[in-house]
């Protein structure tokens, strides 16, 4: 049966019946056993009423007793109550007419959307509209949240629980859990707050806090993320506790306090920033006085990053990193340097692009890390590019720049280079075959208030034409192998260089350094980079490619190997002390790539020269890479005739999988050539759906850079020795590095086999 009642403030529409239909639950998609879906309180969620106005009272129930004098109906047996988007289900309820209260006692189950609630009674005071549950167990429908409470209390705004607990972890004996004496929960906010909380572990009490708040969800929430615990020989016990500020959508800080017993408090912080048209990243990382040192100095980094766009043509960055001392990152390690890094580089830049114009201003400066002479400074350098169409297939381009250096240790010590290059090529391009000619003339002055004790001039000047003919074969066949199609490519190609000789010895050495001679650099029309140097050259290029693509165009192997022979030695060396080679060809350069299967690469690469039989450099990985969290990575390097001495060296990389709850990653380089361990970090990580623990261990070279100099001296080397403890709290923060960027902070890091000469 059916019948309406009109009261002032609420209409309630009862329906009677025996017999109740619910709707059928939408199947959950799949999910690992690791972490199982908490199951819902409300099993069967009520068939919603329809025709419903807003603000009306719905009722189904077995029965129905209304008391028309007392305004008062009273409901029995699977009784369904339902206001808007709120449902309550019980065994017997009363609702007053007039007030708009609802009363119910015995088992009760209430859902609104947000939180599912089980209690021993339900009570909604329509004036507060406010409900309230004794004796509750909640859940938050979205995140799984859920805990119990004394007493729960519901409003639109806001969830209150007294004598309550809180926890993600979706079983019933969880792993952790805020136990408080109230917690406030907020739909709009998405956080939580506690006062007189106690953090519990396996149920033990941990610590005990006066006032916490926390995320519910994935949101950020400003609060305190779980902290980080180690030891080293070099820093003693450590322990960072960071915490995270959260400004507005587009804005954050974090603020990270680290103790370090030898060497006291540091503070780091960092700041974040995104808009529409760019973004910035801040850092700072300050000790007042580190106490392992005699002096007891300050020891500080500071990192800016800024990125500006201006319409479709202009964009600005800047990019630095400033530390204290030349140490500073062999001993406290940093995210925006390796431990390995033999110099920072920091710039800045406002570029102009237009489809014929290339503009771009910049101010660069390099810092070498040990007691090495200080590189110039490049303040400014403008750089233009001019490219135009020309006829008959041709194109003329117009290359420009200015540039000011100035020695960073010695302000007098200046030099400004203006430096125009018109050129003019033709590039034929068909299917089979392309070839590339280029002529160009460059012209180059310079004005040098140099260091009275180099033989340079005042105002050296240069011009050079340069001549550069390059041509290439495009071959292409189907083979078979192992009953598999393959398309073969081989790629012959020749160039011819000629640069005339000129004498530089005037001229100061600001930017330039030799560029590595891999294949793909036989090939270039410079030997040097920036232009103190242009080396004369009388040369011809000989190499060859070839690969094999599969039926969906993946390339599975690729060798490549090519050499210079040389009509006349070059008499341009970078330094006037350098001798002049008299080889008449270059090291054998080859290279060799191959995908053995979707999860297997091989990569090789080598400078042999055939004069002395020797290999020069050369670098060979293989990698079984099933995932990020599962991957193998054997690696070999080797390089001789270096100032110090040979290199050769082997390794071992790894992040394996051992069952969905533990992951193990290690790295390990060894040196042949001095018979020890460079470098090596090994990391054991348990992880579930409620928290996760990471033990990792390291041994390293000290690089004491101020004490020796430089690099690590021959010999038997100073090492450093540490572990690190961290404990992760999933629900109430998070820490997003995997074990494969801990192994990227180490010495060496992680290469994938094809990006080896990065």
């Amino acid at each position: 049966m059916q019948k309406k009642f009109q009261a002032p403030m609420w209409t309630v529409l009862l329906v009677c019946s025996s017999s109740v239909a619910y709707a059928q639950q939408s199947p959950r998609m799949p999910v690992p056993e690791i972490c199982p879906v908490p199951a819902p309180l409300i099993q069967h969620p009520s068939q919603p009423i329809d025709n419903l106005e807003k603000g009306a009272i719905g009722v189904r129930a077995d029965r129905a007793d209304i008391e028309s004098s007392s305004q008062v109906a009273s409901f029995f047996g699977n009784v369904e109550v339902q206001l808007d988007d709120q449902q309550l289900q019980t065994e017997q309820a009363q609702i007053n007419q007039l007030t708009g209260n609802i009363n119910a006692s015995g088992a009760t189950l209430f859902n609104n959307g947000y939180v599912q609630v089980s209690s021993e009674n339900f009570r909604l005071n329509s004036g507060e509209n406010r409900a309230f549950l004794s004796g509750a167990k909640y859940q938050l429908t979205a995140s799984g949240a859920h805990g119990k409470a004394d007493l729960l209390s519901l409003s639109p705004q806001q969830i209150l629980l007294e004598g309550s607990t809180f926890t993600t972890c979706p079983t019933d004996d969880p792993a952790w859990q805020l136990s408080a004496q109230q917690i406030s929960l907020s739909e709009d906010e998405e956080w939580g707050e506690a006062w007189h909380a106690k953090f519990e572990l396996f149920g033990v009490p941990v610590f005990y806090m006066p006032y916490i708040n926390f995320p519910v969800t994935d949101a950020r929430k400003t609060g305190f993320l779980f902290p980080t615990f180690g030891s080293s020989q070099k820093n003693g016990f450590e322990v960072e506790v960071p915490y995270y500020i959260n400004i507005a959508p587009n804005m954050d800080m974090t603020l990270a306090p680290r103790y370090m017993a030898e060497r006291g408090a540091q503070l780091q912080a960092e700041f974040r920033l995104l808009h529409s048209t760019g973004y910035g990243n801040y850092n700072v990382a300050y000790l007042a006085e580190d106490k392992s040192l005699a002096d007891r100095d300050s020891r500080y980094l500071w990192r800016v990053e800024q990125a500006q766009y201006w319409g479709d043509n202009w964009r600005g960055y800047l990019n630095g990193t400033f530390i204290s001392d030349d140490d500073y990152l062999n001993d406290f390690g940093s995210d925006f340097a390796g431990r390995a890094d033999a110099q920072l580089y920091r710039h800045a830049q406002l570029d102009y692009h237009s489809e014929d114009w290339q503009v771009s201003m910049r101010v660069e400066d390099f810092e070498l890390l040990g007691t090495y002479r200080s590189p110039y400074r490049t303040v400014p350098q403008i750089k233009s590019y001019y490219s135009l169409a020309a006829p008959l297939n041709m194109n003329f381009t117009l290359f420009s720049e200015l540039s000011h250096f100035q020695n960073q240790d010695v302000s007098s010590d200046t030099a400004t280079r203006i430096h125009i290059e018109p050129q003019l090529s033709y590039h034929l391009e068909q299917p089979g075959y392309d070839w590339l000619a280029e002529l160009s003339y460059a012209y180059t002055y310079y004005n040098q208030d140099a260091d009275p004790t180099l033989s340079h001039s005042k105002n050296p000047s240069r011009s050079l034409p340069t001549f550069r003919w390059r041509g290439r074969i495009n071959l292409e066949r189907e083979i078979a192998i192992k009953g598999e199609t393959y398309t073969h490519t081989l790629q012959p190609q020749i160039q011819y260089l000629y640069i005339p000789y000129r004498d530089q010895s005037g001229i100061g050495i600001y930017d330039a350094t030799l560029m590595q001679d891999d294949y793909q650099g036989l090939f270039r029309a410079r030997r040097f980079t920036g232009l103190d140097r242009i080396a004369d050259a009388n040369q011809v290029t000989i190499g060859a490619s070839t690969s094999l693509f599969d039926r969906q165009a993946r390339e599975t192997a690729r060798i490549s190997f090519g050499q210079i022979y040389y009509f006349e030695n070059s008499r341009t060396q970078l330094f006037n002390t350098d001798q002049v080679s008299a080889e008449n060809r270059s090291d054998l350069a080859l290279e060799s790539r191959f995908r053995i299967s979707d999860n297997m690469y091989f990569n090789s690469s080598i400078q042999y020269n055939l004069e002395d039989k020797s290999t020069r450099k050369s670098q060979t990985t293989f990698e079984y890479r099933l995932d990020e969290f599962n991957l193998i990575q054997l690696s070999h390097r080797t390089a001789t005739n270096l100032l110090e001495n040979d290199v050769e060296q082997v390794g071992m990389l790894g992040v394996v999988e051992l069952s969905p709850r533990w992951q193990l990653a290690s790295n390990w380089y060894y040196d042949l050539q001095n018979s020890r361990t460079n470098d090596a970090f090994i990391a054991l990580q348990y992880s579930d759906c409620c928290w996760a623990m990471r033990i990792s261990g390291y041994r390293r070279i000290n690089r004491n850079l101020e004490l020796y100099g430089g690099p690590p001296q021959v010999g038997t080397p100073e090492f450093d020795n540490g572990i690190s403890i961290q404990f992760i709290i999933k629900g109430l923060g998070r820490d997003n590095r995997s074990l494969l960027d801990m192994i990227e902070q180490s010495l060496f890091g992680y290469r994938h086999p094809f990006h080896l000469s990065n």
